[in-house]
Formats: structure tokens, sequence, C-alpha cells
């Protein structure tokens, strides 16, 4: 018989023993809450529930489905399931690694936000924040040495966090969606010939392959600047034109904007990323046989799809739930992974953490409420302002 005492599966106390069973098992008592119980040795249900568990969120079937096919019904999988949310996969990244290429980019999930930080073929690591600002993708780029090059969207919050984080790595702009934002300002099929030659402009942009043609499409933006430098720099008055004739966000404190504003925003974006070295950053550093990428092709299409697709088959879940179903997606396509088992047996089957979220729930409800058991006070002086579970003040009329 084990001497070691258990936790409480309620309290996460310290336990004590409590007599045996009609069955000669050992009971074990509480000394924090009282509970008293019997441990159970269930590894190996455990662990196969557990994989059953994984399997669900990373492949995206319905629990339905997944029932049926252990011949067990939703409830006794939601049951089973109940604690295995607690368990949290780790942190992968290494700190101390030098990456030759990394890719970064930030997807949004109903109301938060996914950072993801990958190399060609596996995810590095990831954050989860409300907007694609610095400090989060700060706190994304912390977790890993500074590598050779950082392939962005171009985001600004992005670029910022690389100078701050790491001053010394060289930034490749995806030339994607330098082209998509050409095409937006330009559409599909142009008319006018600034806009045809910006086009074509573009689409030349994804096809460079050595330095030399890189030398020449700079030639060609060069060449572009001076043929439309009039219709570039060509202004409208607002007091020439008439009102529904006024952009919508020239309408307010202009007395000019440029007549072209849109194509002159794309030639000038081109013009500042030239300038910046970050259009064939994967070009100028390139050594021997180590090919990089001009995209985030692999991050896009690789990660991001896929977990779009994982969330829109569990989109009945609720945003906690779908976190987890994010981060154990992410941890399973780390490099070197670990079993999920004996993550989850390390962290006792994510018993520990149900019961010490228990706990914090009954202090939170206490405080809020006056009473061990959640009643609310039965006399007070004031109305109370704070937030609470109860109805609280509101404004306007009850129906």
């Amino acid at each position: 018989m084990s001497t070691k005492h258990p936790p409480c599966p309620v309290c996460a106390g310290r336990s004590i023993k409590h007599g045996t069973t009609t069955s000669s098992r050992q009971r074990w008592r509480c000394k924090e809450c009282g509970h008293t119980f019997t441990r159970c040795h269930d590894d190996a249900g455990q662990a196969m529930w557990f994989r059953v568990f994984v399997d669900w969120l990373t492949s995206g079937i319905s629990l339905n489905t997944l029932a049926k096919i252990h011949n067990v019904s939703v409830s006794t999988l939601q049951r089973r399931f109940a604690t295995f949310w607690y368990v949290q996969p780790p942190m992968p990244a290494d700190p101390h690694r030098v990456y030759d290429q990394v890719f970064i980019d930030g997807t949004y999930f109903n109301t938060k936000c996914l950072l993801v930080l990958a190399d060609c073929d596996h995810v590095i690591s990831w954050f989860w924040g409300y907007t694609e600002d610095s400090w989060a993708y700060g706190r994304l780029l912390d977790t890993i040495a500074p590598p050779l090059i950082a392939t962005t969207d171009g985001h600004k919050g992005s670029a910022k966090a690389i100078r701050n984080t790491w001053p010394e790595t060289k930034i490749q702009r995806c030339l994607v969606h330098v082209k998509r934002n050409i095409q937006t300002a330009t559409g599909l099929h142009p008319t006018s010939a600034m806009g045809k030659a910006l086009r074509r402009l573009s689409l030349e942009l994804l096809h460079i392959d050595d330095l030399d043609q890189a030398a020449d499409w700079t030639i060609k933006l060069q060449k572009f600047g001076q043929t439309f430098n009039t219709q570039l720099n060509e202004k409208s008055y607002v007091k020439d034109t008439p009102l529904e004739q006024i952009p919508k966000s020239k309408r307010h404190n202009k007395r000019w904007w440029y007549t072209h504003y849109t194509h002159r925003a794309a030639y000038m974006q081109l013009v500042r990323l030239s300038k910046a070295g970050h259009l064939f950053t994967y070009l100028t550093e390139k050594q021997g046989t180590i090919a990089y990428k001009s995209t985030t092709n692999s991050l896009e299409g690789g990660i991001n799809s896929p977990i779009k697709s994982l969330l829109h088959a569990h989109r009945g879940l609720r945003d906690e739930h779908q976190r987890i179903a994010c981060d154990w997606w992410l941890y399973t396509h780390t490099q070197h992974p670990r079993d999920p088992v004996d993550i989850a047996r390390e962290q006792n089957w994510g018993k520990d953490a149900t019961a010490k979220a228990t706990i914090l729930a009954h202090h939170e409800r206490q405080t809020a409420n006056g009473h061990d058991d959640g009643r609310p006070a039965l006399l007070d002086n004031a109305i109370d302002a704070d937030y609470n579970h109860s109805m609280g003040i509101r404004k306007g009329t009850i129906h």
C-alpha cells in the first residue's frame, strides 16, 4: 500500500489516512476541506482518453462522431474530458538556437489575436494577445535568439518589435503582401497608363530570382517615378471640386489632396521598401546553397489556414476551449513535440489545476457576496458599484 499522501481532488490540500473501505482500500481525508476519497489508479485509462482528447481537438471531428467511434455517449466524453482542459502544453522554443530565417504573422479569432513565429517547416512559438501591437510582438520575439532574417507581412507592430528586440536582424517584407497592396490601389484591370505600369511592376516583383533581376526591377521603379512624376504630384483643391466628388477621407481639414493618391501611396511604399532594403533581403543575404524565402506563404498556408479550419470545425466551443485547441495543434506541429500523454501525466491529468480553479472560484464568490456558501449579504449600507454575478447596477427601464 502506498504511503505517499495524495492531494485532495477538491481543494488540492494535504490529506491524511482515514481508515479503509469494505474492500480494504485505503481511504484518505483532506485536512483542509474534510473531503474523503480513495485513491484511483487508472493511469492507463486516463492515458487512453487523453490521447482521444488531443486527437479530437487537433483533428476537427465532431463530438457526436467521436462518441459513435468509441461507442459512448456525448455526455460521457464531456465528463471524461472535464479535467483535460486544464492540461497546458509547454512552450517548446529554444532560447539559444539561432535560426537562419523565421516568419512572423498574426491572425484574429473572435476577440483574440494569435501571433505565430515559425520557420519554413515547423512552429517555433506563439503568443495570444488582443491586437498586433509592438508589445505583443515583443513578447513573441523574446522567446528565441535573434535570427538572421525575419520575414513579415509589414504590419507596423511587427516591424517596431523587430527593431527593438532584434536590432541586428535583417527584415524581408513579404512580396505577396506588397503585390496585394498595389493591387488594392490599382485594381485587377487598371485602365490608366500609370495604373497598368504599377500593376506590371507588382507582378514582376514576384518573379525575381537573382540580384541582376532585382537591379533591373529597381531601375524600372525609378523610371516609373520619372515618367509619371507629373501625375503623381498632381493636386486637387477643395475650393475647385464639388463636395460630392471629394473623397470621404479628404473632406475634413483638407485644402488639397493628391489627385491620384492611391497610386501615389502604392508607389511611395515601393520606394520606401526599396531604400530600406526590405524587398530583396532573400537575395542579398544568400549564402551558398541556402535559399531564403521571399514570402510568408509557408506560415499563411501551412499554419494559419489549418488553424482557421480547425476552429471552424470546433466553432461551438467556448473561446477559452478554442484557444486550448489551438495551443495543442500548434504544439503538435513544433519540431520536437513530446508525447501529450507524458505532459498530462506530469500535470496529474489536469486534476490539480481543476482543484485550484475551484478554490479560486469559491474565494471569488466569498469575496463578492460575503458568505462562504455564496449567499448575498443580508444587510448593506450602500449599493455595490463593483461588478458581480448578480443584477448589480443597471441603467434604463427594466422590462
